[in-house]
């Protein structure tokens, strides 16, 4: 049983908006994509990306809040451009 992060009540609103929520899946997507792509296990990608494992699971799950500090740290260890992590994935142009 995962269970949530408190969220501030006056911002959890936004943690529910559309909008952080389609961006929230297409880097998920993404970032699963590029690992499976260069077969890296995500231990692998972890530790290219230089951050926990944890992290990088729950970035792959959908539920981590990622801050450009993380967004860096991945377009870094993947060695792609951010625009490839946060493009549309093939779900949502159909």
């Amino acid at each position: 049983m995962t269970q949530q992060r408190r969220r501030k009540v006056e911002r959890a609103k936004l943690y529910e908006s559309p909008v952080y929520l389609e961006l929230t899946k297409r880097l998920a997507s993404n970032v699963r994509r590029v690992r499976v792509a260069k077969g890296w296990t995500q231990e692998e990608a972890a530790h290219h990306c230089g951050m926990p494992v944890r992290l990088l699971q729950g970035i792959e799950a959908g539920t981590n809040n990622v801050t450009l500090v993380t967004l860096a740290r991945l377009v870094e260890g993947f060695s792609v451009d951010a625009q490839k992590l946060l493009a549309p994935t093939e779900d949502d142009e159909k």
